[in-house]
C-alpha cells in the first residue's frame, strides 16, 4: 500500500473528484447533507468546495438565541438576599427555585445547540463547535450555571477555526472552564492544580511532556483567576491580584514571576505544543492512529502558522490522504454525527431538535454532559451492546415518528420524515429507486449483496430490474432498513 500523503489531492482520469469524494467531505468538514448540497459542491470542485466550507463568514449565520434574564433575576435575588441575611426557610425556596430554572435551561440550551447542528448553513463551523466540546471539555453538572455553557459554546463559534494558542487564553478565563476544573477556587498559598493539569495533559502538551512540578508552578501561576457576580446576576472573568500568588516560579525551564497569560506562551514555545492539536485534528478528521510523519507535516505548518487553525483544515482537507481508501467510510458515527446527519440529508426541520437530542443522549453522547475531562469515546467505542440497538432504533424515530422510550411530550416534536421527492419520477425500478435513496443516505457506499436483496424486497422486488411503485410505504420500510444496517454507521 503506498504511502498516505499530505500533498493536495489533484483529481486525474484514474482518480477523479467524484460524488463519492464530494459527499466524503461535507460529511466529515461538515454535518451531511442531502444529494442537492453534494451536486453543488462537486461541481464547485475540491479547491472552491473547500474554500467555501472554510471561508463560512460570508455566509448569514443563525440568529436565535438563549434567554437567561429570568435565572439572572434568580442570582440577583440570592446574592440581594445573602446581603440583607434572610430567613433559612427564604434562601431554600429561592435556591429551589434557581436549581428548577437551571435545570430547564440546561435542557433549552441543548436542544438551541441540537437545533442549530440541523439547520445551519455554515456546518464546518458547527463541527469544529463539536470537536472543541469534545476537547477543552466543560460540562453539567459541574457547570451548574447553564449561561456558562452557552458562553462557552459561543467562544468556540466565534474561535472554531481561529487561533488555538488565543483559543486557549480565552478558555482559561471562560466561566464554565473556571468552574468545571476548580481554578475559581485556586488561590495564593492553597493551589489548586486541577486546571494546570488538565491544560497540560489534556489541551495542548500531552502526557511525558511536562513534570509534576510543572503542574504546581503552572498552578501557582493561575492563582487569582477566578469570576465575580455582576449586579445583574451575570458573572464575568476576574483576576484578584489579592489572591494571586506572584512569587517566581519554574515552569518548563524558564524562571519568573509567571501569571497565566506566561504559562500558556511558554507552552507553545514547546515543540510538543505543535503537534497536539494537528494530531487530534487528524484524528477528528481522518482516521485514529495518524502515521508520525504526517503528523511533523502538520505541526510544521501550525508553527508556520503561528498556531492558526484554519491553514492546518485547509491542509487536511485538501491533502491525497482525506480522500483515500483507506479515510473513507473508515469512522464510526458519533451518535450526534448520526443523527445530524440523517437529518439534514432527509431535510428534517429543526423542530425535530428535542426527539433528536433524546435519541443521541441514549446512544451515549449527550451534549454540555459529556461523560469526564477526557472528553467522548471515539472509533469503536460508540458502539456497545448496549448502544447499538439505540441506534437501530433511530430508523423507528426518523421514519415513524416514535422510539422505544420517547416520553409522549416529545411526540408531538417530531412527525414521520417527508418523503414525496426523496425518489424522482423517473425512477421506475428497484434498481432506480434504491440507487435514489442510496444517493441520499449512503453516498458512494457499496453494499453487501444480501442486504441489497432484502432492500429490493422492501420494494415487492426480487432483482434491480424488477418495475416498483415507490409508495411512501415502501420508501420508509428502505430508509428505516438503511439505517439499521452496518454501512450506515460508519462516515
Amino acid at each position: 500500500m503506498a504511502e498516505p500523503l499530505l500533498r493536495a489531492f489533484r483529481p486525474s482520469a484514474a482518480n477523479p473528484w467524484d460524488a463519492a469524494k464530494a459527499a466524503h467531505l461535507l460529511h466529515r468538514a461538515g454535518l451531511g447533507g442531502p444529494p442537492e448540497e453534494v451536486q453543488r459542491l462537486l461541481a464547485l470542485g475540491v479547491e472552491a468546495a473547500v474554500d467555501e466550507l472554510l471561508n463560512y463568514e460570508r455566509i448569514p449565520d443563525l440568529t436565535e438565541a438563549v434567554e437567561f434574564s429570568e435565572l439572572r433575576r434568580a442570582y440577583a435575588d440570592a446574592f440581594a438576599l445573602r446581603r440583607a441575611g434572610g430567613s433559612d426557610q427564604a434562601r431554600r425556596d429561592l435556591q429551589g427555585r434557581i436549581n428548577r430554572l437551571q435545570r430547564e435551561k440546561l435542557q433549552e440550551v441543548r436542544i438551541w445547540w441540537m437545533a442549530r447542528l440541523v439547520a445551519t448553513p455554515r456546518p464546518l463551523q458547527e463541527k469544529m463547535v463539536l470537536f472543541w466540546h469534545g476537547l477543552l471539555v466543560s460540562g453539567f453538572p459541574d457547570v451548574q450555571n447553564p449561561e456558562f455553557l452557552y458562553m462557552q459554546n459561543h467562544l468556540f463559534r466565534r474561535q472554531a477555526t481561529g487561533n488555538f494558542k488565543q483559543l486557549v487564553l480565552e478558555v482559561s478565563r471562560d466561566p464554565a472552564m473556571l468552574t468545571y476544573l476548580d481554578n475559581n477556587s485556586n488561590r495564593k498559598g492553597k493551589p489548586n492544580e486541577n486546571y494546570a493539569r488538565e491544560l497540560l495533559e489534556l489541551f495542548t502538551l500531552g502526557v511525558g511532556h511536562y513534570t509534576e512540578q510543572d503542574i504546581r508552578e503552572a498552578a501557582r501561576a493561575f492563582t487569582g483567576w477566578t469570576l465575580r457576580p455582576t449586579p445583574s446576576g451575570e458573572f464575568e472573568f476576574f483576576f484578584n491580584a489579592g489572591q494571586h500568588d506572584d512569587g517566581p516560579k519554574t515552569f518548563l525551564g524558564r524562571r519568573g514571576p509567571f501569571d497565566g497569560a506566561d504559562i500558556i506562551d511558554i507552552i507553545f514555545e514547546q515543540p510538543a505544543a505543535a503537534r497536539w492539536l494537528p494530531r487530534r485534528l487528524f484524528e477528528y478528521l481522518v482516521y485514529l492512529q495518524p502515521e508520525e510523519h504526517l503528523v511533523d507535516e502538520l505541526a510544521r505548518i501550525f508553527r508556520r502558522e503561528n498556531f492558526e487553525v484554519r491553514p492546518l483544515l485547509r491542509a487536511l482537507l485538501t491533502s491525497e490522504v482525506f480522500y483515500s481508501p483507506r479515510t473513507r467510510r473508515s469512522q464510526v458515527k458519533s451518535p450526534v454525527e448520526l443523527v445530524v446527519g440523517t437529518a439534514r440529508a432527509l431535510r428534517m426541520p429543526p423542530t425535530a431538535a428535542a426527539a433528536l437530542l433524546l435519541a443521541a443522549d441514549r446512544m451515549g453522547q449527550m451534549l454540555l454532559m459529556p461523560p469526564n475531562v477526557g472528553g467522548w469515546p471515539r472509533g469503536r467505542a460508540w458502539v456497545t451492546t448496549a448502544t447499538i440497538l439505540e441506534r437501530y432504533n433511530l430508523g423507528s424515530l426518523i421514519t415513524e415518528g416514535r422510539m422505544p422510550g420517547l416520553p409522549p411530550r416529545l411526540l408531538e416534536t417530531i412527525r414521520p420524515v417527508e418523503v414525496t421527492g426523496l425518489v424522482p419520477p423517473t425512477a421506475r425500478t428497484a434498481g432506480e429507486v434504491l440507487a435514489a435513496i442510496m444517493d441520499r443516505l449512503l453516498p458512494g457506499a457499496a453494499m453487501d449483496q444480501k442486504r441489497q436483496f432484502a432492500l429490493w424486497r422492501a420494494l415487492g422486488a426480487n432483482r434491480a430490474s424488477d418495475p416498483v411503485e415507490a409508495t411512501p410505504q415502501r420508501v420508509r420500510s428502505v430508509l428505516h432498513l438503511l439505517m439499521s444496517m452496518p454501512e450506515y454507521q460508519l462516515t
